[in-house]
């Protein structure tokens, strides 16, 4: 009888195994072979297998390896390598695939073993500009490719760039065997970044200072009281445009609200919005600093509504080692305009103000060079009671272009009924029959 301890051994071992197994797993896609060779799917092969398997099938010919950083069968799953696979079908002879290899970027080496002259390409500029003899292989490191949003680019860029490179070497001569591999799994990769994840989280017991809660600005003064909410951080975009690359600023501190003024008699104020020291967020941009950067909206009334005149930015940034400073920048705004004793609040994530050329009140000249972004915002400035916002007024309108479409395509659908209706209403069945014994029926126009 196997002792307990056994069992545990050999369960631990054959865990082990496989998480190493998985670990070097990686897909293996050839094109413009011809080839009988098959695999089991549910078996994985190593460097020199596959080779052995496919040998034959690559004498006399010039085949290039395309090796990317990190790869696996569900990149094969997807869309994003529409370009290789439509590349594959355009060819007359077959294709391989091996979905579990091993070892593959030992590729070169098992190659140059079996007899093959080993080339490394570097770019475009490198390739041969005439047709290659004897046994050789075009080694061609792709770029790399990155977890998140940027993966899915990154894999349809390098598929484009197969494609090109494989049509410049077919052009020079047709026996050309493609292979398209990774140095390793990507799953793998993306597994070990979530688990990292997990453990920096973990560590941090104190909240993140990027953490947003939506935040409530009661604004009390002597001549006036103003609401002002934000569900999300707003964010800040400001364009460097001498290399037309943006810096997203999001703006996830509290603002200094000094200078901002209301005034209940005569209906006008101003909200000032201070916001100092902030980093760009998110992949577009890291390398910038925002000193400082002031946002002014001048409030005033008219026919009992409220609404923003004007508003204007003070900025100091630094981008790609650029420094971009503003003052009193005008700014186009959306149009917020609301009945007295009520809100405005907008849910949906919309442009709030952005930079543009006014000439006598009208817009000339558009171009986005600063943007500001709202995702759940509320302001009120007058006429607030109850220490709570008034009745909000959206700036989604009850009618939606789909609400209007289906009922401007339901209006036609019922009169085309009704006509129908009343055609099929018209239609008179005969009241009188020929009699070939009697006068000849004859109808005119009136019946």
């Amino acid at each position: 009888m196997i002792p307990l301890t056994g069992i545990i051994s050999l369960v631990v071992f054959t865990l082990f195994s496989g998480v190493l197994c998985f670990e070097n797993n990686v897909p293996v896609y050839m094109w413009n072979i011809d080839t009988d060779a098959v695999v089991n799917p549910l078996h994985s092969l190593n460097a020199e297998e596959l080779v052995g398997k496919v040998s034959l099938s690559l004498e006399q010919k010039l085949v290039a390896l395309f090796m990317q950083d990190e790869l696996s069968v569900d990149d094969f799953k997807s869309n994003d390598l529409a370009a290789l696979k439509s590349l594959a079908e355009m060819e007359n002879d077959g294709t391989f695939y091996a979905p579990s290899v091993t070892k593959t970027i030992k590729l070169p080496e098992v190659l140059e073993a079996a007899g093959y002259s080993v080339v490394y390409i570097k770019s475009h500029q490198d390739l041969p500009t005439s047709p290659v003899v004897g046994k050789t292989v075009l080694v061609i490191d792709l770029p790399a490719t990155q977890l998140g949003d940027l993966r899915k680019e990154n894999l349809q860029l390098n598929s484009n760039a197969i494609t090109e490179m494989y049509e410049i070497l077919k052009s020079q001569q047709s026996d050309v065997v493609g292979i398209f591999t990774a140095k390793k799994n990507s799953q793998l990769q993306l597994d070990e970044s979530r688990r990292r994840i997990a453990r920096s989280a973990a560590a941090k017991s104190a909240p993140r200072e990027e953490t947003f809660v939506d935040k409530f600005y009661n604004i009390t003064q002597d001549s006036g009281k103003l609401f002002l909410f934000f569900e999300k951080a707003p964010i800040l975009k400001i364009k460097d445009e001498n290399k037309t690359e943006w810096a997203n600023f999001t703006l996830n501190v509290d603002p200094e609200l000094t200078g901002t003024v209301v005034n209940e008699t005569s209906k006008t104020g101003v909200l000032v919005l201070t916001y100092k020291a902030l980093v760009p967020a998110g992949p577009k941009n890291d390398t910038g600093f925002l000193t400082k950067a002031t946002i002014s909206f001048r409030l005033s009334t008219k026919r009992g509504y409220w609404y923003i005149n004007q508003t204007s930015i003070d900025f100091d940034v630094k981008i790609n080692d650029a420094t971009f400073v503003e003052n009193d920048l005008v700014l186009v705004t959306t149009d917020v305009s609301t009945p007295l004793g009520r809100s405005w609040h907008c849910t949906p994530k919309s442009r709030l103000a952005s930079y543009g050329y006014y000439f006598n009140g009208t817009i000339v000249k558009y171009t986005n060079k600063v943007i500001l972004e709202t995702d759940g915002f509320q302001l009120q400035p007058f006429k607030v009671s109850k220490e709570k916002f008034g009745d909000g007024y959206d700036c989604v309108g009850f009618f939606t272009e789909g609400i209007w479409a289906a009922i401007i395509l339901g209006l036609i659908i019922a009169m085309m009924l009704a006509w129908a209706i009343s055609m099929l209403a018209d239609v008179r069945t005969p009241d009188r029959y020929d009699d070939p014994k009697g006068k000849t029926i004859t109808i005119t126009a009136t019946d």
